[in-house]
């Protein structure tokens, strides 16, 4: 018998307890009829029922309480009401299955057994292991991530991702950072949205197809797209571990570079202030390393910022899954450009050190007119370095996309 927890609209939820009830068979029954998601999230948790039943219309049905509840070892089945619109699929939500809440009572016990079957298509804890992945990755992540300090980061991912678009690459810039998102106006964008506010509620709603993806990439140039950032700082938590896993799969089915400008800090937040799941004011740097193919880390060239650099070494290594390579930034007399990358390569397994000369007046004159360095500054030996930095990156993309 499959004990089940019903978080159903009224006339469903009485019509599904009725037919329970009543069916002969005794194949279920309710265990607990819950008002709302908190009340269905707290049954879960301790450990009541082998089967949710949920409206996904229901306030706070999400990706994210889909994730929650998948912890709690629940299966889960979605109800989807009459009036829902656009319908949302069971693997973009993360759960077992979803159909129609006027579903008879067979096909409702038919949708519980197979998610409470093991390994069965569906499992709704699957993903959390193996996020949604895009039908074809197509495209490359480059995660710039560098220690707290300002190290110059915005800047290289603003113009490496334009001097990919120039060698004819199509380039995505995220403007991961939700703490100082600034991307917008490095750029000198004056029409600014949340784009990755409404990209990771699209994901979390189970909406994000391509053409959602597509409406929130305005072109800034000539294959240059833009995902813009939180915008205010304080939105911090509408941006949801489990929706930006989906947002970057949906970027990856796309034949593009993606740079993805991420903050300092690298901790597990959630564990200093909650006892329960919350939103994790990290999680879009944390999901960003971890789905990157490659994390470039930047640093300036100073013993204070190479210093914490090499202090986050272990955390690098147990959150990156792909290729670290080191860019140090603002490079001048009197240090010896051998001395700081054997310093480097001394403490960390990166795969290269690139080396960007110091040029203030330039960055400078490029901040103050919103222009990208290949603009400002064609011939100057700092754009000539992120070029070549980016020829690199371009071809590797090619390498990896090519059949």
């Amino acid at each position: 018998m499959i004990d089940l927890v019903l978080c159903a609209s009224g006339a469903d939820e009485v019509r599904i307890a009725h037919d329970v009830a009543r069916d002969p068979h005794r194949r279920a029954r309710i265990v607990r009829r819950c008002a709302d998601l908190p009340e269905t999230l707290a049954v879960a948790a301790a450990g009541i029922g082998d089967v949710v039943l949920i409206d996904i219309g229901v306030r706070g049905m999400d990706r994210e309480a889909a994730a929650e509840l998948a912890r709690t070892g629940t299966a889960v089945v979605g109800l989807r009401p009459p009036d829902a619109e656009p319908a949302a699929s069971a693997a973009a939500m993360g759960i077992s299955a979803i159909i129609d809440s006027a579903s008879p009572l067979q096909e409702l016990l038919e949708a519980c057994e197979s998610a409470l079957a093991p390994g069965a298509e569906g499992d709704s804890t699957a993903w959390l292991e193996n996020p949604l992945e895009p039908t074809e990755q197509r495209g490359t992540l480059v995660a710039l991530w560098g220690p707290t300090g300002s190290p110059g980061r915005s800047t290289l991912a603003v113009n490496l991702a334009a001097e990919v678009a120039a060698l004819g690459s199509e380039s995505i810039l995220v403007d991961a950072d939700t703490y100082g998102p600034s991307l917008t106006q490095v750029l000198g964008v004056l029409d600014e949205a949340p784009g990755l506010v409404a990209a990771s509620r699209a994901a979390s709603r189970g909406t994000l197809d391509a053409a959602t993806i597509q409406s929130l990439l305005p072109l800034v140039r000539e294959r240059l797209r833009l995902l813009s950032g939180i915008g205010v700082a304080s939105r911090w938590a509408e941006v949801r571990s489990a929706s930006l896993d989906l947002v970057w799969s949906r970027l990856l089915e796309r034949d593009a570079v993606l740079f993805a400008d991420v903050a300092a800090p690298l901790e597990e937040d959630e564990e200093l202030s909650y006892d329960t799941a919350a939103p994790q004011r990290n999680a879009a740097a944390l999901s960003a390393v971890r789905r990157a193919d490659l994390l470039l880390a930047v640093v300036a060239a100073d013993p204070v910022s190479i210093t914490r650099l090499v202090r986050e070494r272990e955390r690098i290594e147990e959150l990156r899954t792909g290729e670290l390579q080191v860019v140090v930034n603002r490079l001048g007399a009197p240090v010896p450009e051998a001395r700081v990358r054997e310093l480097i390569l001394s403490h960390l397994p990166a795969s290269a050190v690139h080396v960007l000369p110091d040029d203030p007046a330039t960055c400078r004159r490029s901040a103050w007119d919103g222009t990208l360095l290949l603009e400002s500054a064609p011939r100057s030996p700092l754009r000539t370095a992120i070029r070549a930095l980016a020829a690199q990156i371009s071809a590797a993309h090619r390498d990896r996309i090519a059949p």
